[in-house]
Parts: structure tokens; sequence; C-alpha cells
């Protein structure tokens, strides 16, 4: 499997959250499951090209919600997936909109904010009674 963590060293989103989100979507996804090792901390930072201290942030979050657990010397697993339907939702609808984005790579921000308006607009509509 390729490394399934990209961060956007462009974006508004602090990168700590941005990996805390994608490890999040990749637990509800069950692409780890309980039980099963993730990258170090360290391997992780390396292949994304930042600092240690941020992938911590990020792992140290989701084990305070339980979903990852450290054992000292055996490294980070999985403990549970996070199991809520707006949780399952949240991460259906960030992976797609990601894809979008690797779609759309290239325009401008401004550009996709407009994109992202007109489709929140289209859809109001279609809801009208």
């Amino acid at each position: 499997m390729s490394f399934p963590i990209r961060v956007d060293l462009d974006s508004a989103v602090p990168l700590y959250a941005q990996i805390e989100r994608q490890l999040r979507a990749l637990l509800a996804e069950e692409r780890w499951k309980a039980g099963d090792r993730l990258p170090s901390v360290r391997e992780t930072a390396v292949r994304l090209g930042v600092n240690p201290l941020t992938v911590a942030k990020a792992y140290r979050l989701l084990q305070d919600e339980g979903l990852l657990e450290s054992r000292p010397g055996a490294g980070i697993y999985a403990a549970r997936a996070p199991r809520s339907p707006r949780g399952d939702r949240r991460a259906a609808v960030l992976r797609k909109l990601e894809e979008a984005l690797e779609e759309a790579r290239g325009l401008p921000r401004e550009e996709l904010e407009e994109l992202f308006e007109q489709a929140l607009l289209r859809r109001a509509a279609r809801s009208r009674p």
C-alpha cells in the first residue's frame, strides 16, 4: 500500500489537523483495523516532510479519543474505528472533497471557493419546495 496520507503545505489548515483528519478517515474506512500497527511518528514525518512534533500532535489527539494506542517500545496501534453515522459521513465527504481538489489542482483558491459556493447554491435551489 502506498503511503495513504498527504499534506498540503499551502493549505490554511494546520498540518497536524490535515494528518489527524486523514488518519481519522482511514480508521473509519478500516484501512487500519484495531490492532494494526501504524507507521511511527518519525517514519510518517519523514515521508510527509514535516516536523515529527506535528505528527506526534495528530497521533496524540487520536490517542486522547481512544482511536489510537501507544505501546511503549512497540509503536502506535489502531485501537478502534470512529463509529458514528456523522463521523462516517464526514469521512466520506472529506474523501470526496479531497478527490475533487486533486481534480482541480492548479485552480486558484478563490476560484475553488467560488465553485464550492455555486455547488452549495445549486443544492439549496434543488431542495426548495
